[in-house]
């Protein structure tokens, strides 16, 4: 009786699992599995996730939220493989190091760097938790673009492979690193091209070469202190920015704001820019976990409320 039950289970599952959303989701995102068992076993998780979006949705629709929430390529993970991809490590500030000083000019009500070409397009770490060298090549893209006039990007994995623990850096390749103490890195060895030096997923053995740039040094934004944050983003350019995106797994669209959000850091982004939508100034952000995820790749976070830590630790290069 009890195999008859559980093969009667099984074959709801994977009629259900016949649902033109999980047909059009596996087709979207290329998802194939390797028994129907585990495939089973990631409709069950996308079925819950998909239930979850849906609840936060009808929120959105009654006004009660003010961002909403959609499928991606994470939608058949588990909560557990979503953790893999946080990788910001906490930063202790020092009194001797170098804090952003206010430009001492009115800054744009609103500015978005992608339209002055210096922000790459939006890249996809997998699932190594390499956030962090992927918001310092940002940052550091932005700069070059300003130097040269040219927009390239720049070698994630450099960073992955050779800001690491055992040469002396805060970084621990796909299980974290410090966005500061990358770019430190940066400073006494300098970072490659991309095409050079492209993005494996892993770290692999330090391959240093001849590099395209090397900085003076970097700054920190005052921490928690937004103002400084904004003259910063407003004046220099794109920012490396460190949040709490425990609850930005779904994340699809408008502007994000939630109290509950922690604003103990786990991942790291790359400010490009701020504005103003419905009423409610914000950030906006650029993430590395592909163009499915977010508005093509973006976040907007509500500004003033130093929501999920978005001010703890920015940081910036410069020449």
């Amino acid at each position: 009786m009890w195999a008859k039950l559980a093969l009667v289970i099984y074959l709801i599952i994977i009629v259900d699992g016949n649902s033109q959303e999980w047909k059009e989701f596996k087709a979207k995102h290329a998802k194939t599995y390797p028994t129907k068992t585990e495939e089973a076993r990631r409709y069950k998780i996308f079925k819950s996730n998909v239930e979850s979006i849906k609840e936060h949705n009808l929120k959105y629709e009654r006004g009660e939220v003010t961002w909403y929430q959609a499928i991606n390529h994470m939608s058949d993970w588990t909560v557990k493989e979503f953790r893999q991809l946080l990788g910001a490590m906490p930063y202790n500030h020092t009194k001797n190091e170098k804090f952003h000083v206010p430009s001492g000019v009115k800054v744009p009500s609103s500015i978005d760097w992608r339209d002055y070409g210096v922000v790459t397009e939006v890249q996809q770490q997998g699932s190594c938790g390499a956030c962090w060298a992927f918001s310092v090549a940002g940052a550091l893209e932005g700069l070059y673009a300003f130097r040269t006039g040219q927009l390239l990007q720049l070698s994630e994995q450099n960073l992955l492979d050779c800001a690491t623990a055992a040469n002396g850096y805060d970084c621990n390749g796909c299980s974290g690193g410090v966005p500061q103490s990358a770019l430190q890195y940066v400073q006494d060895n300098g970072i490659d091209y991309y095409d050079e030096y492209p993005y494996e997923e892993i770290e692999d053995t330090c391959r240093q070469q001849p590099p395209v740039l090397q900085i003076s040094g970097y700054t920190s934004t005052v921490q928690n202190d937004e103002n400084n944050l904004l003259d910063a983003v407003g004046s220099v350019g794109p920012v490396s920015v460190c949040i709490n995106c425990d609850l930005i797994m779904n994340y699809g669209g408008g502007v994000f704001q939630d109290s509950s959000c922690s604003q103990t850091i786990n991942h790291a982004v790359l400010a490009v820019g701020y504005g103003s939508e419905n009423g409610l100034n914000y950030w906006l952000m650029k993430n590395s976990w592909g163009t499915s995820w977010g508005i093509d790749g973006y976040i907007k976070m509500v500004m003033g409320q130093n929501m999920c830590g978005v001010a703890s630790q920015p940081c910036y290069p410069y020449l």
